[in-house]
């Protein structure tokens, strides 16, 4: 056993924990200030999954029951599946509305809606060993076709990270909303976000950015620093708000 691993391990686990202890902190504080309406998630075959019921004081949870009358998705700020059966990954990818359940994804892809699937949620990874190849690799392919609808596919204990992101999003929606016009015209290069989150990350990889000035009191959340050093965009910290000018 490496024992070198396993407290670099334990060391990334602790430093990512205090982040996210952090990001909480500075959640809690913006809502004090701020009151906001608690984010709705629609919870699908999501009973193994335990996380759901130790955030429910900060989330809206409701759990999908097929039994129900159809659902209104419009509320619902993120749609999160534990589980998919190959025919309900098949039917999405192919925008086959058949069942309560693809008929929900897709008009949630619709509406532009945050859906994540649960990766140890696939129902027909048992057959990996068994299944021709050829037959799986058109099933991986489905898998990727739904990620180009904007699906994202999580691990499990990735899940109160993500709706973490989700909330700072609509926090910082929020603030830029109440934010007074100046007359500073910033960089294009300039953050302005109090938190940096990967779906943040990933609009600035798509505007070309290779650098991104911020504040040194921004904080940056792990999975956005993993992508960020990924893709090779730097970090500049500065003293003061909007690298240094005064608004």
């Amino acid at each position: 056993m490496n024992l070198e691993s396993l407290d670099e391990k334990s060391l990334i686990e602790s430093i990512t924990r205090e982040v996210m202890k952090k990001l909480e902190e500075r959640i809690k504080k913006s809502e004090l200030e701020r009151p906001i309406k608690k984010d709705k998630i629609l919870a699908i075959a999501m009973s193994d999954h335990k996380i759901l019921y130790e955030v429910n004081d900060r989330y809206d949870v409701d759990e999908f029951d097929d039994a129900k009358a159809p659902i209104d998705i419009n509320p619902y700020d993120v749609i999160l599946l534990g589980s998919i059966s190959y025919q309900e990954l098949v039917h999405i990818s192919m925008g086959l509305a058949n069942t309560k359940v693809t008929t929900m994804v897709i008009e949630a892809i619709l509406r532009g809606k945050k859906i994540y699937i649960v990766e140890e949620g696939k129902t027909y990874s048992k057959y990996e060993d068994t299944a021709k190849t050829n037959f799986y690799k058109m099933l991986k392919g489905y898998e990727e076709q739904v990620v180009a609808f904007g699906i994202e596919w999580i691990n499990a204990n990735e899940i109160n990270h993500r709706l973490l992101d989700v909330r700072i999003e609509k926090l910082e929606k929020i603030n830029k909303s109440k934010m007074l016009e100046g007359t500073y015209m910033p960089k294009e290069d300039d953050v302005h976000e109090k938190i940096i989150t990967e779906s943040i990350a990933k609009q600035y990889k798509e505007k070309g950015l290779k650098r991104l000035r911020m504040n040194k009191n921004t904080i940056v959340t792990p999975l956005a620093q993993d992508y960020l050093r990924d893709h090779k965009i730097n970090m500049i910290t500065t003293l003061t708000q909007n690298g240094g000018r005064h608004l």
